[in-house]
């Protein structure tokens, strides 16, 4: 006899479906999550399947069945809690259903209310991957605008997409899960408009950024974490002071060392910053961060690199105001994942 299962019970219980990314189970009906790419994993024999999701913002998700994308763009506007169809009429068999987070947090926070898999049943997951990796950034990471045709398209949250971001398309390269710690705007002592209140490193350590609670580091542990900031810091002309922005750079690092003993941490630049602002950033993360750190630790125990992406080129179109397009994410998700084979051997 099949199994149905409602939302608010066994679907909606961690030993039948699998969160890969920050969830907060606080509250009984579901867990929520706000970072980009966070994913719902689940494995049924069935032949259709549903959602219900409760949206604290406008939302958008990718719906992926048996590793395919059937639907690119679901949207779900402030306050709305559906029910959604994701694929019906399937081959009577197991399957596989993901919903992986396009958008940022700063849109606002979703819940999970749980599968229906009509007549059919949840199965045990499939055992996790044994690679992972996490990425620590701004827009860039976050896949800001991406999927727009030009620079000049105003703004809409529907552009971004952080499944085909440069992290996301290393890590499937690679076999790897992975999160994305990463807000637009947000810099590493500075936002792009200057606030030195909105810091990457202040929320960093939070299971949801707009909220205080600390993520239990020990549940994602990863092989390589990837730190690409610094673009927001060197906006609009400025340079930052040399030692302000190190010791600062130096601080996270150590605190991603300390939670990730084993991890290889990869400091990265590019593509957007360029000129004075490109030679000084080079100059601040390379010299004062990497060399130093690894000069200060045994020679035989490196684990943290320095990673220069190409910087990108009009060729390959750009993505919203100038950040980086499809073609670019995939470049750089190519480079990222050949030295992270090269660093890990």
């Amino acid at each position: 006899m099949s199994e149905f299962i409602t939302y608010e019970s066994k679907c909606s219980d961690k030993a039948g479906v699998r969160y890969i990314g920050r969830f907060d189970f606080s509250d009984a009906r579901g867990p929520k999550f706000a970072w980009p790419a966070s994913t719902i994993y689940a494995k049924f024999y069935g032949s259709s399947v549903s959602t219900k999701i409760r949206s604290l913002g406008d939302n958008y998700f990718i719906i992926i069945i048996d590793g395919e994308v059937v639907i690119n763009s679901l949207k779900l506007s402030e306050g709305e809690e559906k029910i959604f169809l994701l694929a019906s009429e399937l081959i009577l068999g197991e399957h596989e259903v993901s919903i992986i987070v396009r958008t940022e947090f700063y849109l606002g926070t979703a819940q999970f209310l749980g599968f229906d898999f009509d007549k059919g049943k949840i199965l045990t997951p499939a055992t996790p991957l044994n690679r992972r990796i996490e990425i620590v950034g701004d827009s860039i990471s976050c896949g800001f605008g991406n999927e727009a045709e030009n620079r000049e398209i105003e703004y809409s949250p529907k552009y971004d997409n952080s499944y085909l971001s440069y992290g996301s398309i290393a890590a499937r390269d690679l076999e790897a899960e992975y999160i994305i710690v990463a807000r637009s705007g947000f810099g590493l002592i500075r936002s792009y408009d200057g606030n030195k209140l909105n810091v990457l490193p202040e929320i960093y350590p939070r299971i949801l950024p707009d909220k205080d609670d600390t993520w239990q580091f020990e549940s994602f542990i990863p092989q390589v974490v990837v730190i690409n900031l610094g673009t927001n810091d060197f906006s609009s002309g400025f340079i930052p002071n040399r030692e302000e922005f190190t010791v600062a750079y130096i601080k996270l690092v150590n605190k991603v060392h300390k939670n990730y003993k084993e991890a290889k941490i990869i400091c990265a630049i590019g593509p957007i910053i360029d000129g004075n602002a490109l030679t000084v950033t080079r100059d601040y993360i390379k010299n004062d961060v990497v060399n130093k750190l690894n000069k200060d630790n045994e020679i035989n125990n490196k684990w943290l690199y320095f990673l220069e992406f190409d910087h990108q080129v009009e060729s390959d179109g750009y993505g919203i105001n100038g950040h980086p397009s499809l073609k670019t994410h995939e470049k750089m998700g190519r480079s990222l994942a050949d030295f992270i084979r090269k660093i890990l051997k």
